[in-house]
């Protein structure tokens, strides 16, 4: 196995408070009095309150280019004499700073884990305002080894602000902690931006005298930049055993070989990693459905996710997108809610495991109560794969998940729900933390909404009551998977309803800590990814329905284009996924290798779950499409 050295434990920094060689000065005894590039580093433990100016910063025939790397707590607040100096050398500073380092800044946001439309759209909004930063001539904003967000001033022509960023992962995925972390990121960053620098004087071109030419090199320095951080994380510091068994343990030491060598990347090499993309981000793109892609590009890709597989297609793009296990998104708001309800998740688990037991304020002693989640999507979207996929890929020292699963329309009075409770007890004896899916929660029990009341007791005390006894249910995930209600803004917009009340909805509501809601396959002009689920989820149907697809076989030979056109491109089915698996279930496909347009169900049997006059237009105008292609290539 390849186990690395990384940090379980990050135990911080503190500034040293009797330092003899450096009581006046932090600076080295054979500091230059002229120099190309300075670099300047404080984690906030007092450089730029107590220290003198570097002596090369004031010269004025020549200044160099300043790199100020930040860090600590309230950083970019403060005031001094370095931050002063900076100020009045501004055009020629870069700050390397972190999302981190501006959440810590009052009245600036930056949401935390949320998909790279958000980030772009909240790192845009600080750089809008009247902030200091806006008025140095780069600023880079670290999110790790997952993106970077780059502040250019002087650039005029929609090159501002763009986003660097890796397509298959977002701040805090799980890759980049859950076998431990590393620190050095950000002065990996500011080493790649100086190496840039350096790299380009020596050249005598003068690339940076220009704005356009001094944007490209910040711009190759970033990307490296992104490269190494990702490769910082990868080695670690160092491998755990040798190579070679018959040799000593190598010492653990930071990765800069590896370091070095994405540092000297091509510009070639680095086009085609397939984890280092960027986009330029203006008010406008940023304010629209995606700043990844058009919707041309979108169908187009919707096209090679079903001819080439879920994986293939999308590892191919630079569109954000996540994955978890078999559950695949590049919707931004699924991005979130995923992301959302599994640090909720992983949270409430460590509450219970070592890390609370070491470093946290032990609780009172009490009954522990459930964490409650609700999740809403279409019926068949896939709920229930979701939350597996998605608190499956959570791991906790000394924490297992056991996964049950209830169909509350199906139960027939409370004694069942009373024994689904006891078997949650079960597995917390076992040492386990159940998640339960109780799933269509919604559904009608002697009245609308009827199981409601009876999951407030456990939700808010952590008890359920069986005849004159009252047993605690124990450390466990609800997870409350919608029927009736597809999302969680229809099941709100009961509130006002008598009969919504009378079931106690409002108070079922206010115990629910989280939500995740499964975005539908239906055309609209406001979501342009529909067009991508829809694609994904038709690949799935055809996979698991059909034989079409084998391994070595040209996907595009799978299925006819006008049928694929007519999947895609038609306004709605009557009853979402289920009636895309009905269509694809009842067309003659048994032991074909090919989905052609004699293979699809009648006119009788479309009409159940789509508009099939709708359907049939859509081929024909793809088939219309093609044979005009055809003739104007011809002539």
């Amino acid at each position: 196995m390849n186990f690395r050295w990384r940090i379980s434990d990050d135990l911080g920094i503190s500034r040293r408070e009797k330092c003899q060689r450096h009581n006046v000065h932090c600076l080295g005894e054979a500091e230059p009095e002229k120099a190309d590039l300075v670099v300047i580093g404080d984690s906030g433990l007092g450089f730029f309150d107590d220290h003198e100016l570097p002596k090369a910063i004031n010269d004025h025939k020549k200044m160099p280019w300043l790199i100020v790397k930040t860090g600590g707590d309230g950083m970019l607040e403060r005031t001094g004499r370095l931050w002063d100096a900076l100020y009045t050398r501004r055009d020629k500073v870069i700050v390397v700073t972190t999302a981190d380092d501006l959440r810590r800044v009052s009245g600036l946001e930056i949401r935390r884990g949320t998909a790279w439309e958000r980030a772009a759209s909240d790192c845009l909004k600080i750089f809008q305002q009247e902030h200091r930063l806006n008025q140095y001539r780069f600023v880079a904003v670290s999110f790790g080894p997952a993106g970077v967000f780059l502040f250019d001033r002087d650039m005029r022509d929609g090159r501002n602000y763009s986003l660097f960023y890796d397509p298959v992962r977002v701040e805090g995925a799980p890759d980049f902690w859950l076998n431990g972390r590393m620190w050095g990121y950000t002065s990996t960053l500011a080493a790649a931006l100086a190496q840039r620098i350096v790299s380009s004087i020596d050249s005598r071109n003068a690339p940076l005298s220009s704005p356009a030419s001094a944007n490209e090199v910040i711009t190759i320095g970033v990307r490296r930049g992104l490269k190494a951080m990702q490769e910082v994380y990868r080695n670690g510091f160092g491998r755990i055993v040798s190579e070679d068994p018959e040799q000593p343990a190598p010492i653990p030491d930071f990765p800069f070989g590896a370091v070095k060598k994405a540092l000297k990347i091509s510009k070639g090499d680095l086009a085609k990693d397939k984890n280092v993309a960027d986009v330029s981000v203006t008010e406008r793109n940023v304010n629209s459905s995606s700043i990844f892609a058009s919707p041309r590009d979108l169908e187009d890709i919707a096209r090679s996710i079903v001819y080439e597989g879920v994986d293939d297609a999308l590892a191919a793009t630079t569109i954000p997108h996540l994955k978890y296990g078999k559950v695949v998104t590049v919707d931004r708001r699924e991005i979130e809610s995923f992301q959302s309800v599994r640090a909720l998740v992983k949270e409430y688990a460590e509450r219970a495991g070592t890390r609370v037991r070491r470093h946290w304020k032990t609780e009172k002693a009490r009954t522990p109560t459930p964490l409650s989640i609700a999740v809403f999507g279409q019926p068949g979207s896939g709920k229930s794969t979701a939350v597996r996929e998605v608190v499956g890929s959570i791991q906790v020292q000394e924490r297992e998940f056991k996964f049950e699963e209830f169909n509350l329309s199906q139960f027939r009075d409370t004694s069942e729900l009373i024994s689904s409770f006891h078997l949650l007890r079960d597995d917390r004896l076992k040492g386990k933390i159940p998640v339960v899916l109780w799933d269509e929660f919604d559904s009608f029990f002697d009245r609308p909404l009827g199981w409601l009341r009876y999951f407030l007791s456990p939700m808010q005390d952590g008890t359920f009551q069986e005849g004159q006894t009252v047993h605690p249910v124990g450390r466990s995930v609800f997870v409350f998977a919608g029927g009736v209600y597809s999302s969680l803004k229809s099941f709100k917009s009961q509130e006002s309803n008598v009969e919504f009340k009378a079931a106690k909805g409002p108070d079922f509501l206010s115990r629910v800590r989280g939500t995740m809601e499964l975005q539908g396959i239906e055309k609209r002009p406001d979501d342009p990814f529909w067009v991508i689920r829809r694609a994904i989820l038709l690949r799935t149907v055809l996979e698991a329905e059909s034989s079409l697809f084998t391994k070595g076989q040209d996907g595009s030979k799978a299925i006819d284009e006008d049928v694929l056109n007519a999947f895609l491109r038609v306004s709605e089915f009557t009853h979402g996924v289920r009636s895309m698996q009905a269509i694809v279930r009842n067309s003659a496909l048994l032991g074909e290798r090919y989905f052609s347009r004699s293979s699809l169900p009648n006119v009788t049997q479309l009409n159940l779950h789509v508009s099939s006059k709708e359907f049939h237009e859509a081929m024909e105008s793809a088939t219309a499409r093609s044979a005009h292609g055809r003739s104007a290539r011809g002539s």
